[in-house]
Formats: structure tokens, sequence, C-alpha cells
């Protein structure tokens, strides 16, 4: 990585950080009135080195938080580099106004290392007087970065069902009402998406969304930050914050990362990751875009594990019947959510699964569809109960 590191006490160039790229979006018509883009309240601040690829994102005076994805790319969200959102005249404009912050995870007391921008993106879909869709940004940076290694990207809309467990990483206002602190790295462990119909904004399909009744979740600053989810034992980023209520109080939503593959792929084809078993080294295989271990294989799906650093994909399920084996969270709704020879077993009332090996195949013989000796009593990275299926 190269940029001039410098370092500042708070200037009076920077205090329109508190000045949140929300102002001036229109709420969409299913949300109430004045409802923003959505800063991090509730969380535990981070070290240097602890996200390498969360970045903090100033436009002109505006604030925002983006992940590196490639060498040359910082994934942010469509209204952070959006002329309109800015008040700008120009794409042109945004692009020489960016200024990218690496290695500081507080952008007003230390500007870390500063990268430039040779483009700025947005989904041509974006609008901002409707949020809930194609809210997805791009910057293409004026010099790669190759010091860090990126954050890989979920293509696959089964790897992250509602459900799914993510660490929220941003810079956004740390209280209520966008007030607190700003500009300053935090992170929030252990959410859980739930229905967007049933916070009453938008869709499934579209976004991932998160009830803040328990006083934690996302606000301003946050916007175009990443939501990092385990996919195949890697954190990767299913989700990019895009909007929440008002006051930061009642919910919070992000753009679903696989939703929007055909506008990633057009700008950075890499992303697509592997599209076969061919692409992988040797020993792995490819699904969902992912190479990993082959189930039944040390750390594949399937092996026996005692913790969850014995599986590739960072997950170790206990059964009744068999003892623990790696798995993999799963949409039982989803036949095509686990590889071959495994079934997606239902926890409960949640609507994510776990990859288990199918009755009399694989490994061993676990007994027949809904036998009483079948269910999972837990994932180690999870914490779910799981339950075979009845037919």
């Amino acid at each position: 990585m190269t940029g001039a590191r410098r370092r500042t006490r708070a200037r009076a160039g920077l205090a329109g950080l508190v000045a949140w790229l929300g102002l001036g979006v229109a709420a969409p018509a299913w949300a109430s009135p004045a409802s923003p883009p959505a800063g991090i309240i509730g969380g535990t601040t981070t070290a240097v080195g602890q996200y390498p690829t969360v970045v903090g994102l100033t436009v002109s005076n505006n604030l925002c938080t983006g992940t590196l994805i490639a060498p040359s790319w910082v994934l942010t969200a469509a209204h952070c580099v959006d002329p309109d959102v800015l008040g700008m005249t120009s794409q042109d404009q945004v692009t020489a106004a960016v200024r990218v912050h690496f290695d500081t995870v507080d952008v007003v007391n230390d500007l870390g290392t500063l990268v430039g921008a040779a483009a700025t993106y947005k989904d041509p879909l974006f609008n901002k007087s409707r949020l809930g869709a194609n809210d997805i940004g791009l910057i293409q940076l004026a010099t790669p970065v190759t010091t860090v290694e990126p954050s890989p990207i979920n293509i696959s809309a089964t790897m992250a069902p509602v459900g799914t467990v993510v660490t929220i990483v941003g810079y956004g206002s740390t209280e209520k009402g966008a007030q607190g602190s700003i500009g300053i790295e935090y992170e929030l462990r252990n959410r859980m998406s739930v229905s967007c119909p049933s916070l009453g904004i938008g869709n499934d399909t579209n976004l991932l969304c998160f009830s803040q009744a328990d006083d934690r979740g996302t606000c301003q600053g946050d916007s175009g930050g990443p939501a990092f989810a385990m996919v195949a034992g890697r954190q990767t980023v299913v989700g990019v914050t895009s909007f929440g209520d008002q006051q930061c109080a009642d919910y919070g939503a992000d753009t679903r990362v696989d939703v929007e593959q055909s506008f990633l792929v057009q700008h950075v084809p890499e992303l697509i990751g592997c599209l076969g078993d061919k692409d992988c080294p040797a020993h792995r295989m490819c699904f969902a875009h992912t190479c990993m271990a082959q189930p039944f294989s040390p750390s594949g799906l399937g092996a026996v594990c005692e913790t969850a650093a014995d599986c590739d994909s960072s997950i170790c399920a206990v059964s009744s019947q068999d003892g623990k084996r790696c798995s993999l969270t799963c949409s039982p709704s989803d036949s095509q959510s686990c590889p071959g020879g495994f079934e997606c077993l239902k926890s409960g009332s949640s609507p994510v699964g776990g990859c288990w090996p199918e009755a009399g195949g694989g490994c061993c013989d676990i007994g027949g569809p809904g036998s009483p000796g079948t269910a999972l009593l837990g994932l180690a990275a999870v914490a779910l109960g799981l339950r075979r299926r009845r037919r």
C-alpha cells in the first residue's frame, strides 16, 4: 500500500464529519417519515489491524464506511457516492472528493493511510427516494492496496438466509439520534437478521434486516459498512449498511450483497469466485462459488470435530446419535443450500439450519428420516439446535 500517512487532532476541516450522508434522503414509502440511511450503537471499539479491510470514507465533509474487496476496489453504499445525495454536480466531482482511510480506527484524530479514488460507481438502479433496493456502490482506488488480503463477498442467497448471525463494523454514531462519538470504528457481534416484513421495511430478497429494540445497531456514519458472516470458514461480507429509522432506535437494514452480483461483477469480475471444482486447489471442492474442503476429509463437512477450529466451515455441530461433526449453515427451505449427500436440518423455529449427512449416506447411517435419534443438539458457531425434517 502506498499513500501519505498523516496524523492530526480534530481540525475544522473534519468538523463536518458529524454531518452524515443520510441527510436529505427521502423516506421509502413503506417506512416511517424521514427514515435515513444508517453508525454503531452498543458496540465495542476495535484496534488497528483487527478489521484491516474495513475503512473510513470521507467525501468532502461526509462520512461513510467501506470494505476492501479486491486490491483496487472498496465496497460501500450507493448513496455514499451518489452526486445527488451529496449535493455534487457530477460523478467525477464525487471521485475527486473521496478519501479512503486505511490503518486507523479514528478518522478524526488519525487520518491513517490515505488513498484517493480513480473512479466511483453507484448501482444505476439506486433511487434515493425509495430505499430498499440497489443501495450498493464501488470505489476504484487510485493506488492498489497489496498489503491487506481483501474480504470475500457472498454471492449466494442460500448462504445468508434470514436468521444469519453477523458482525457489523462501522465508523458511525454511538448513541440514538446520531449522538455520541462519530468517526471511531466499532464492532457489533452476534446480530441475527430477522424477517424484513416483520419490521415493516421491505423484503428479504433485497435486504438483511435487524431489530434495534435492544439499543444496539447501526446509525448515521455506518452507511456502506459491512455485515460479516462466516461462509465456508471465511469472514465474508453478506450485507452493506443502507438505512434505518430516524432515531436509530427501531431497525437497521443492509443491502444484500448476493442480490447485487451482476452490478459488482460487471466492474470486478474476479469477485465471482470458483465456477467448478477445477477452479479450486487439490482436495477442495467448489460450492456456492467458494472453495471448501471435500466432505468427510479432515476439516470437511461431516468430518469428526471437537471445536469449530477443527472445521473448514468454522462450525462444529453435535448430534444426539453420532457425536460432533463439521457442519455449515443453510436454509431448510432450499434443497440446494447444502452440497450433495447432505441435507439441511431445521433448528426449531429458526429459519437457519445446519448441513448434516443424509440418512444412509456419507460417513454413517444416522437413522431414517424422522427417526427419534437424529436431533442435532447444537452448532458451535451459531448455537442452534437442529432436528431432522419429517417427510
